[in-house]
């Protein structure tokens, strides 16, 4: 039942209340609502008539705080689910993302990072860190996660930009210059493994 693949091992401390909606099964968790059935997010409206034409308007004051919270009940699934269903987790941590009133740097962070683990995934992983990459152009760990997914799919090249991007944010990233002195190895640029090869160990000690 899709129900029991998708709640967590430990409930969240608000409680998970199921209930029934006209046709649907909805599970209620804290301030969030969502169809036990499609996942999808549930939000309450209200209906009001302007010049002649149906607008649905948000019926809550602090659309934003609750966006926020419904955001991060799905992260906090998403986490619990991670090493136990990484399908769900998925789920989870694309709707956190489509929830959050605004970019939600660690579900992107955790989305690609648990993509990336799937080798066949590393596509989409690549997708994600290139979204949030468009929120926060200078986070030096997206542009490094990003250099392993291009690293893992064979794109070398791109792999390096990326990893000499991240140096440029952050010199002292040493697993930056771990990965880019193995990549550089394939490549055959033996000053190169050494120069960076020298300032992981030297970071690392």
């Amino acid at each position: 039942m899709r129900l029991k693949r998708e709640l967590p091992d430990e409930l969240p401390l608000s409680g998970i209340r199921v209930a029934v909606e006209g046709d649907a099964i909805v599970v209620k968790t804290g301030p969030s609502r969502w169809d036990a059935i499609t996942g999808q997010m549930l939000l309450d409206f209200e209906v009001a008539e302007v010049k002649g034409d149906v607008v649905l308007l948000d019926a809550s004051p602090e659309r934003k705080s609750v966006a926020a919270a419904q955001a991060r009940e799905r992260y906090e699934l998403a986490e619990q689910l991670v090493k136990t269903d990484a399908d769900a987790a998925e789920r989870h941590y694309r709707r956190a993302i489509e929830l959050a009133s605004e970019p939600f740097y660690a579900a992107y962070v955790d989305l690609g990072a648990l993509l990336c683990e799937q080798e066949h995934q590393c596509g989409k992983a690549l997708e994600v860190f290139d979204e949030a990459l468009r929120h926060f152009p200078d986070d030096a760990i997206l542009h490094f996660n990003r250099a392993v997914a291009l690293d893992t799919m064979g794109r070398l090249e791109e792999a390096r930009a990326s990893y000499e991007r991240c140096l440029t944010l952050n010199p002292d990233y040493a697993d930056a210059h771990h990965n880019l002195a193995m990549l550089l190895e394939k490549r055959g640029d033996r000053r190169g493994l050494i120069r960076h090869l020298n300032a992981y160990r030297r970071l690392s000690s």
